[in-house]
C-alpha cells in the first residue's frame, strides 16, 4: 500500500471496511511502534488503541490526507504517552528481527547499524523508520512528529 493512498469517508463505518483497514496498516503499525517502544506486546497494545481511537474519532479524518500519517501520528502520541508514563528508553534489536527472519547476511554491520541508531533521541529513529521502511516522505514524516520539515534535514 503507497503512503500516499488515501481511505473513503465510509470505511469507517462498516465493520467490515474497518476491519480490512487493521489488517492493512497493523504490521506496519506495530513494527513503527516498535521504534520507540521495544516490548512486542505493549506495541501491539498500543496500536490496538490507536485503531480504536481511529474509530472513535474516525469524523476527525480528513480523507484528503494520507490515512497513514493519520493513523501514524495516532500512534506517535500513544508512545510517547507510554513512554512519559513508563520512562522506558528505546531498546530494538535488529539483530533479533534478523535472528526471527532468518537473515544473516550482514549481520555485525546491522547490529552496528542497530547500536548507532540506538544512540539517536526516539524521534529520529522514528523519522529514519518512517522515510527508509514506510516509505513517506519526508513531509509525511514531519507531519506525524508534529515538527517542520526542515526540521529533519
Amino acid at each position: 500500500m503507497n503512503s500516499k493512498e488515501n481511505i473513503k469517508e465510509d470505511s469507517f463505518n462498516d465493520l467490515q471496511s474497518f476491519d480490512e483497514i487493521v489488517l492493512r496498516y497493523r504490521e506496519n503499525s506495530i513494527n513503527f511502534a516498535r521504534r520507540y517502544v521495544k516490548d512486542l506486546q505493549i506495541c501491539e497494545d498500543i496500536v490496538q488503541e490507536a485503531f480504536a481511537s481511529v474509530f472513535v474519532y474516525r469524523d476527525k479524518y480528513n480523507p484528503d490526507m494520507s490515512f497513514k500519517t493519520w493513523l501514524f501520528s495516532i500512534i506517535h502520541n500513544k508512545c510517547v504517552d507510554y513512554l512519559r508514563k513508563n520512562r522506558e528508553l528505546l531498546s530494538y534489536s535488529i539483530e533479533a528481527e534478523s535472528r526471527e527472519c532468518g537473515t544473516f547476511e550482514n549481520l555485525d554491520t546491522k547490529i552496528i547499524l542497530e547500536q548507532e541508531i540506538g544512540r539517536l533521541k526516539p524521534n529520529y529513529r522514528a523519522i529514519i523508520q518512517m522515510i527508509e521502511v514506510e516509505g513517506m516522505t519526508i513531509r509525511e514524516a514531519a507531519k506525524v512528529l508534529q515538527i517542520s520539515y526542515i526540521c529533519i534535514f
